[in-house]
């Protein structure tokens, strides 16, 4: 059975009411926090990471009678703002930009999705993994899976929160992570040694 987060849905049912109060209180509360998760997912400079942000609290504003309270709001608002960040670099593809998730959230996804160390080439262990093959890898995935893995290693979720995420109980949750692991796995596996160094396609 969900978690119904009460103080969120009245926030909600505040803003739908039209009291201004409830406006402020969701945008102070919320838009400092999704500047710093979509500049942790790219590379965009300032403004264009505002504009993904301002865009996505419009959409928000405007589906709010979607927002059933099984997730937290932010959560939700995550959501939405991940949509409209990979719609903007989508949109972007034919720009030399490039476009990738942090180091930092690299490295960490890697580090737990990666074979045991003492089944590994010790020249993998060294190779410095580039950001960009790292995302390459997850848009392969089954986007259940793609969801699972950021949400656990990107945003640093517990399989409580991403099972209300996905709408699963806790123990499908777990097989999930569990297989999009593997899967993750085989893709990265399966990617030449340059491509992975470089960040090329395959």
């Amino acid at each position: 059975m969900h978690r119904v987060y009460e103080e969120d849905r009245a926030l909600v049912a505040r803003m739908r009411a039209g009291d201004q109060r409830a406006f402020d209180e969701f945008f102070n509360a919320n838009a400092r926090r999704l500047l710093a998760f979509v500049s942790r997912r790219s590379t965009m400079d300032m403004a264009s990471v505002e504009d993904v942000v301002q865009n996505s609290l419009v959409k928000a504003v405007n589906h709010l009678g979607s927002y059933r309270a099984e997730a937290a709001l932010f959560t939700w608002l995550t959501e939405i703002c991940r949509h409209e960040l990979v719609d903007t670099h989508r949109k972007a593809v034919r720009r030399p930009t490039h476009v990738s998730i942090d180091e930092g959230t690299t490295a960490s996804v890697v580090a737990e999705l990666r074979i045991p160390a003492h089944m590994e080439p010790e020249s993998l262990l060294e190779t410095e993994l580039h950001a960009a093959a790292v995302m390459r890898t997850l848009q392969l995935l089954p986007q259940h899976y793609a969801r699972a893995l950021e949400a656990k290693y990107g945003d640093g979720l517990a399989v409580e929160a991403i099972a209300n995420l996905l709408g699963l109980s806790t123990a499908a949750t777990q097989s999930v992570l569990s297989r999009a692991r593997e899967a993750f796995r085989e893709h990265w596996e399966a990617t030449p040694a340059d491509a992975v160094a470089k960040g090329s396609p395959r």
